[in-house]
C-alpha cells in the first residue's frame, strides 16, 4: 500500500479553495470523512480530492441536464485534428 497523505482543516480548505469553516461543516454533516486526534481533525487528501471530483461530476451533469444534453463517454468524444500552420 502506498503512503497516505494527511491534511488538517486548513490544508483541506486550501485544497478546495474554501474557508476552513466550510470544511468543518462538511465533516460535521458526515460528507467528508475525518478523524479527530487530540483537538485537531485529520483528513486523507485522497478523500478531499474524491469529494471534489464527485462534486465536479454531479454539477456538470446538472448543468448539462438543464441544457438538455448528456455527458458523452470519453471514447465517444470527437477527436481534434491538427491544422497546418497558415501560409504566410
Amino acid at each position: 500500500m502506498g503512503t497516505l497523505v494527511t491534511v488538517d482543516i486548513n490544508g483541506a480548505a486550501d485544497m478546495m479553495k474554501v474557508h476552513p469553516k466550510t470544511i468543518l461543516d462538511l465533516i460535521r454533516d458526515g460528507v467528508l470523512p475525518a478523524a479527530r486526534i487530540g483537538r485537531a481533525y485529520v483528513l486523507l487528501s485522497k478523500d478531499v480530492l474524491d469529494y471534489v471530483q464527485q462534486q465536479i461530476t454531479n454539477q456538470t451533469a446538472e448543468r448539462l441536464a438543464i441544457q438538455g444534453r448528456q455527458i458523452r463517454p470519453p471514447d465517444k468524444r470527437p477527436r481534434r485534428t491538427r491544422r497546418s500552420p497558415p501560409n504566410l
